[in-house]
């Protein structure tokens, strides 16, 4: 299915961390009527409660373990449950994107030069982030690329592999909103 601006339905964006997909979501919405979902700001609220913090390495915990207590998609299945059209942003893992297909999803992959995606996260300053170091960060999206073949784990390489796009996000932000709307528009 396709919205009146021939955009579909249902959007799922899975990425490496800082590459643009909340960008990319806040564009849908803003501009397009989209509701978002995020699985990476529910597992911040169940962070925040159990943890107190919602730093990227708590994060990397919690995941995980909601994913193994309630099922390997289930945070995008809570996510499909908004109101049409929908984005739902931080698709981590192959549960997750299979749910998306499952309804009908399109899953579209952001990357970008992991120097400038630290940049990005750095300029953000969101939790504890603005301290990390270039090698912190790329330590943890490494594992965030290859936890394990199971479908619970952080898998964003063959998240990408399922990916009906892919797009680098290297440029400005003008250049990657327009870029992005032009590929989910055909």
């Amino acid at each position: 299915m396709s919205t009146s601006n021939n955009l579909p339905e249902i959007i799922g964006i899975a990425g490496s961390g800082s590459a643009g997909q909340d960008t990319l979501a806040h564009h849908l919405v803003k501009k397009y009527g989209y509701t978002q979902a995020s699985t990476s700001d529910m597992l911040r609220k169940i962070s925040m409660v159990q943890y107190g913090n919602t730093e990227r390495p708590t994060l990397q915990i919690v995941g995980p373990a909601v994913r193994a207590e309630r099922g390997a998609g289930a945070l995008v299945i809570e996510g499909l449950q908004e109101p049409r059209p929908t984005v739902i942003t931080s698709i981590r893992t192959l549960g997750e994107a299979k749910e998306l297909k499952k309804a009908g999803g399109i899953l579209m992959f952001v990357d970008a030069e992991p120097r400038l995606r630290y940049e990005r996260m750095v300029k953000r300053a969101r939790d504890g982030e603005v301290n990390e170091t270039f090698e912190k960060f790329m330590e943890t999206t490494l594992k965030e690329q290859y936890a394990g073949p199971g479908d619970a784990e952080y898998n964003l390489r063959d998240v990408k592999a399922m990916a009906d796009m892919v797009i680098d996000n290297n440029g400005t932000k003008d250049e990657f909103l327009a870029y992005a709307i032009e590929k989910l528009s055909s």
